[in-house]
């Protein structure tokens, strides 16, 4: 085994197939990575799903490991594994072996089938084409059959009212099929249906005579009656109501508040008055007028068929009236065939037609359709086969470049590649920032990358409609803060190139650099003086202001209150004056002191104090940056990761950089270092001149 040693930790390399069978030697401990969900990878998601065996959304080291063994046992030739093509020779592949042969003959069965420039080497892009193409056959291995999958028009209509009556099963085309669960689920509802119907056939004459008492005229005078069974059933309790207490009759029909909201002129609100309100008015003796003038006009048609179609035919139509005993011997009379509904089997089967259900029962339509899906079964071995080798030539083409962003993560520390968890990069405040990962749970993330000690940007990433399409993380790993600041907006590249707009939307604050660390106490004690100064400029401002508006107002020719505040131009004078000698008293303070000094004890004075702001501030500095850890950017990603991963200083210059000015620009300062340079000199003079004064 050979091992680099990226960012302050020893991980293995892995360049050759040789390096892959080291991965199963070497414990787990020792890979960067254990865990990681497989959303962050950034490549085929084929790949990914082979890779998540146990589809839970993660891959582990048992799944990378079960990966080599796999692959590794199959091909006869590994010396293409490290270039991570999509193609791969026939006499690569293991003959050997039974895996090995299947694969072979998979191989020459899709080259067979699709426009290859060679016999002897299959590539991806060949075994997808042949997927593509087996997708869209009837007979595609899923266990699935369509009805177009049928010659006989008998069983192509058999098939239809399978997949009628159950809904069917998708099929790989992506349209629904016929199962053989889908054809038992029919021939169970077809056979309870048909039982169901059976009893009638079944009854003696006694029976048939309780089941139906009307004859054929049963079912029509059931629907009738079901019609507004409900409604007639309301209109007795009311009655019953009414009986027991008068006063109820004031609640009933619609309240005054809802009449004085009904718009007479529109015919929805008038309509809806009258499907609330009775069949008529509730009366205390409970009978239900038959009278059409009588009853709610919207309930006037139903009754006169209840009248003359159910109750002429129960009871006999004696008065105008409908007591309560007479609706319930009509209810008594149709309540076994109503019982003989409720059994009724569910499922589209009941519409099929007599003779269409009874060739269903027979049973020789489902044994020809079973058969035609154990026909499309057996090419379910060939479709495997193709997958399979789908699935070797993706490890071929990605297997070991996984295990660089995984086992170890030599891809990331290479400054010429891009990590596969790597998003895009982004510009903004005229830098590039090259490193961005994709954040599921924003405070998750940022309660695990305060812990990084990296200046870290969060960003929400957006479509030209403003809409947020996902979230990234971004460290800043060289130069300064500059102007970022949450809501400053920037661009977001993909990886292919995409380009989206972006704002910044939170930041963890960390020292970026040492010059930046260096420098921050000067700039925090600068905008303290400035701040300072600002306030005694607006406090003197507002006083002087104060005293002109008092001059402006005041008598011609003001007097001095003995012991009172001072006015006028004299007073603002000695304002002025008495200031200008506190800050000249200042310095002659400071002017006596440094004049009371030897050359030495100014310069080690001033070193002193230089030294006292800047060398806590270079240790807490130092300090941070070198325990910055980018695991923890991507332990808040869902990565469960062993190492700790250093920032080199390559990658520093890599992840955020401010690209130079075009080569023959004009009009730009191309070097500055002159500058500096000459204003150390003027500052270094003036120091001597100062200590030797």
């Amino acid at each position: 085994m050979r091992f680099k040693h990226y960012g302050k930790t020893f991980q293995l390399r892995v360049e050759t197939a040789a390096d892959l069978q080291n991965i199963l030697d070497l414990d787990e401990s020792l890979w960067v990575a254990t865990s990681a969900p497989i959303s962050v990878f950034r490549c085929d998601p084929v790949f990914l799903a082979y890779l998540d065996n146990n589809r839970d959304g993660r891959v582990n080291t048992r799944e990378v490991q079960g990966s080599i063994r796999w692959v590794l046992a199959r091909l006869a030739r590994t010396d293409h594994v490290a270039d991570g093509i999509a193609s791969l020779a026939l006499d690569a592949v293991r003959g050997d072996t039974d895996d090995g042969e299947r694969l072979r003959h998979s191989a020459e069965t899709v080259l067979a089938h699709v426009d290859a420039p060679s016999r002897e080497t299959i590539a991806l892009s060949d075994v997808r084409v042949y997927l593509d193409y087996l997708r869209q056959q009837p007979m595609n291995g899923d266990g699935v059959i369509m009805p177009s999958a049928a010659t006989d028009p008998e069983l192509v209509g058999y098939l239809e009212d399978v997949l009628a009556a159950t809904g069917g099963t998708c099929d790989a085309s992506g349209e629904q099929g016929v199962s053989a669960a889908n054809l038992q689920d029919f021939q169970d509802a077809a056979a309870t249906y048909q039982a169901w119907r059976a009893r009638v056939a079944d009854l003696d004459a006694e029976g048939a005579a309780a089941l139906m008492p009307f004859g054929d005229d049963t079912p029509g005078m059931y629907q009738i009656c079901r019609e507004q069974a409900e409604r007639v059933e309301v209109f007795f309790a009311l009655c019953r109501t009414l009986e027991f207490e008068p006063r109820a009759r004031a609640l009933l029909g619609c309240s005054d508040v809802e009449l004085e909201a009904l718009d007479l002129n529109r015919l929805s609100d008038l309509d809806s008055c009258l499907a609330a309100a009775p069949l008529a008015r509730p009366t205390a003796d409970g009978r239900l007028p038959l009278d059409p003038a009588a009853l709610n006009p919207r309930y006037r048609d139903w009754v006169g068929r209840f009248s003359e179609g159910v109750l002429a035919r129960v009871v006999g139509i004696d008065d105008a009236f409908l007591d309560e005993s007479e609706w319930r011997r009509v209810t008594s009379a149709l309540e076994p065939y109503g019982t003989y509904l409720c059994e009724k089997p569910g499922g589209t089967v009941a519409t099929l037609p007599p003779e269409r259900l009874a060739g269903a029962l027979d049973g020789a339509l489902q044994r020809r359709a079973v058969a035609l899906i154990e026909t499309d079964q057996q090419v379910t071995k060939v479709v495997e086969g193709v997958r399979d080798l789908e699935k070797l030539l993706l490890y071929h083409q990605y297997l070991l470049r996984f295990c660089n962003n995984f086992v170890s993560f030599s891809q990331l520390y290479d400054v010429a590649e891009r990590a596969l968890f790597e998003m895009g990069a982004l510009v903004i405040d005229g830098r590039w920032f090259r490193m961005a990962l994709k954040v599921e749970d924003l405070a998750g993330h940022e309660k695990i990358a305060k812990t990084s000690n990296i200046f870290t940007i969060y960003l929400a990433v957006t479509s030209a409609a403003s809409e947020t399409l996902f979230h990234i993380a971004v460290p800043a790993t060289s130069g300064t803060r500059g102007n970022i600041c949450v809501g400053k907006r920037g661009v977001f590249f993909d990886v292919t190139g995409q380009e989206y707009n972006a704002q910044v939307i939170k930041i963890i604050e960390n020292p970026i650099s040492l010059r930046e660390g260096l420098i921050a106490p000067f700039v925090r004690l600068w905008g303290f003086i400035m701040g300072k100064i600002e306030g005694m400029s607006g406090a003197t401002e507002k006083e002087l202001q104060k005293q002109a508006d008092t001059l402006l107002t005041a008598p011609a020719t003001p007097t001095a209150v003995p012991g009172g505040p001072p006015g006028g131009p004299a007073a603002m004078l000695v304002g002025l004056s008495l200031s200008a000698a506190a800050i000249g008293s200042a310095f002659a303070f400071m002017t006596k002191t440094m004049t009371g000094m030897t050359h030495s004890q100014r310069l080690f004075g001033l070193l002193g104090a230089a030294l006292l702001v800047s060398v806590p501030v270079s240790l807490i500095a130092i300090i941070k940056l070198n325990r910055q850890d980018l695991s923890s950017l991507l332990e808040g990603c869902g990565w469960a990761i062993n190492a700790r991963m250093r920032l080199s200083r390559a990658q520093r210059k890599l992840f955020t950089r401010r690209e130079p000015f075009p080569a023959g620009a004009e009009g730009i300062v191309r070097r500055r270092w002159p500058v500096f340079a000459g204003l150390a000199v003027i500052a270094l003079l003036i120091l001597v001149l100062f200590l030797r004064g």
